[in-house]
């Protein structure tokens, strides 16, 4: 019980940290085509570490970029609230996106970023964030 209160914490606690840290975050658009379920971001800082939050809940990874791609270690931390409906789905197609290496694709006239999984998992849209 302990380790989960502090894990949630330490999720709630990622966005004021990045903030400070020089992290570019992104909010998230669509999914696989589709509009996004509102509240959906990502922001990578310098250090590596990447965090967000999938609409409904908040997560923390560890990203290593290289030309064009990204690798996503596994997800380090999650909060764990039940995501309603359409929620659901998306967090499932968010976490599963963020897995592996994904091709990067970015519009610096839109300032919009794509993440292109490897292996059939949606496509992430997303815009950056102001």
């Amino acid at each position: 019980m302990r380790l989960a209160l502090a894990t949630a914490l330490a999720c709630l606690a990622l966005p004021a940290f990045a903030q400070t840290s020089g992290a570019g975050g992104w909010t998230l658009i669509s999914v696989g085509g589709i509009a996004a379920e509102p509240g959906g971001s990502i922001a990578f800082a310098a250090d590596g570490s990447a965090f967000g939050s999938t609409g409904c809940n908040r997560f923390q990874i560890k990203a290593v970029a290289a030309l064009g791609v990204l690798t996503f270690s596994e997800i380090g931390a999650t909060t764990k609230m039940a995501c309603p409906g359409a929620l659901d789905e998306q967090e499932e197609q968010v976490l599963s996106a963020l897995s592996g290496t994904v091709a990067v694709a970015y519009d610096p006239v839109g300032e919009r970023m794509m993440l292109i999984p490897q292996e059939g998992a949606p496509v992430l849209g997303f815009v950056r964030a102001e």
